[in-house]
């Protein structure tokens, strides 16, 4: 996700991550800068984003356009790195 996130830099494309985590902003900021990761993230921890967005499990992943219209949902984890995955972000930007 962060390798896609920079390949992605100045492009109409913006990577949010939402955690669900109970343990609150504290745990979270901790997991991420354990885990190296450098994404904005939110933090749904009462669910109601979840809710919202009809959260199955995690990871789940929306792709939503410019429009704020849902045109890809992915369940279960991604390679974000494939080429067939760029090539639909790109595509889904135009």
């Amino acid at each position: 996700m962060v390798a896609l996130n920079r390949l992605m830099a100045g492009k109409p494309f913006r990577m949010l991550a939402i955690s669900m985590d109970q343990g609150g902003k504290d745990a979270v900021n901790d997991f991420f800068r354990r885990s190296g990761l450098t994404l904005p993230v939110l933090l749904d921890s009462d669910g109601k984003v979840g809710k919202l967005y009809g959260i199955t499990g995690v990871p789940e992943t929306f792709v939503i356009d410019r429009k704020g219209v849902i045109i890809k949902k992915i369940i279960g984890p991604l390679d974000w790195s494939a080429p067939e995955v760029v090539n639909f972000l790109t595509g889904a930007m135009k």
